[in-house]
């Protein structure tokens, strides 16, 4: 199980080239993820706007 810390979520999140994201995915592996809540809350925290929030308040309550 890995804990990732909020500023490799950013990373992620403004990453265009999806480059980011597949480093990490590689280091994922087939491994789980543990999303703390105090980590979902700041990323909430840096949405630029409301329609920001609201898109990634949805997926963050899919996770586990």
């Amino acid at each position: 199980m890995l804990l990732i810390d909020t500023s490799v979520w950013i990373g992620v999140f403004r990453d265009r080239t999806g480059q980011v994201r597949q480093k990490l995915e590689t280091l994922i592996d087939d491994r789980d993820i543990f999303l703390v809540r105090f980590t979902q809350l700041e990323l909430l925290q840096g949405s630029l706007n409301e329609k920001e929030w609201m898109l990634l308040s949805t997926y963050l309550k899919t996770q586990d």
